[in-house]
């Protein structure tokens, strides 16, 4: 059975549903690109499994749906007009080429952008609370006057709002997270960082090869950018890469990749909420 877009009141939980591993392996081994990743894409399922010592214990599962927008990697080359130039996706996890229209093609580093958003409006504009006085703990909307990066969510144009994206990478706008989150910190500042330089990386190599003469002396390593992974700076690799190092509340984390898990999957508590979509 398939849940709403939930998470659990551990925070060692909620990345774990962000479906990045089952995102990759759809890209990787199917050949699919999403295309439209948000919080409403992703559900939940529990299964009843035997742990190490032969115990059955209740683990969850994060479930990508939502495949109306995805495409096969292998035409959306050749067929990157019908794809790409129709904008897909939810606007607040939208990536910023996209949102700008510069970019020709929805590539693969552009849904690992919607990820890193997902985990940082998660992170920054809910905590972790009891509605009702008679309710388990759980994810809620925090209760301030103005929610971090409700900007992203109100502005209706999709260039401002990509603008607004561009400068919070160039910029390295700080980030402020709720308490019950701040072990994310880290994390998100690392990949922000990796977009950033990115970024940046990208504009440099662009300038070069538009100037004759600056392309003549530009270096190897901007002369082969490698526009897909903004020079190496944005991978699946690079997402994953702090998660065996993860600590506090987020050195249980369950990912369903052995390379990267930063612990066991062990039992799951049963109280779910709603993820702000």
């Amino acid at each position: 059975m398939l849940h709403a877009v939930r998470v659990f009141f551990r925070v060692s939980t909620v990345v774990g549903l962000t479906g990045d591993s089952v995102h990759h392996w759809l890209y990787k081994y199917a050949g699919i690109l999403h295309r439209d990743l948000s919080p409403n894409n992703i559900m939940c399922r529990f299964i009843e499994e035997r742990n190490g010592e032969g115990s059955m214990e209740r683990r969850v599962y994060g479930v990508l749906t939502d495949y109306d927008l995805s495409s096969f990697t292998a035409t959306m080359n050749s067929n990157y007009k019908k794809t790409s130039q129709q904008r897909t996706g939810t606007p607040p996890y939208m990536a910023l080429e996209l949102l700008k229209g510069t970019s020709a093609l929805h590539l693969y580093r552009h849904d690992l952008e919607s990820l890193f958003y997902i985990m940082l409006l998660t992170a920054a504009r809910h905590t972790i609370g009891t509605p009702r006085r008679d309710d388990n703990p759980r994810v809620v909307l925090r209760t301030s006057w103005v929610l971090p990066y409700q900007e992203w969510f109100n502005e209706p144009r999709y260039h401002v709002l990509g603008s607004l994206k561009g400068s919070f990478f160039s910029d390295m706008h700080l980030i402020t997270l709720s308490r019950a989150f701040e072990d994310f910190l880290p994390w998100l500042k690392d990949l922000q960082q990796s977009f950033s330089s990115g970024f940046s990386l990208g504009v440099v190599a662009s300038n070069m090869r538009k100037n004759p003469i600056l392309r003549a002396a530009v270096n190897s390593t901007v002369a082969k950018f490698d526009d897909d992974t903004l020079g190496g700076c944005v991978t699946y690799t690079t997402i994953m890469a702090r998660v065996p190092d993860l600590t506090g509340e987020l050195a249980g984390l369950v990912i369903r990749d052995p390379e990267y898990s930063s612990g066991p999957a062990g039992e799951l508590p049963d109280d779910t909420a709603e993820l702000e979509g």
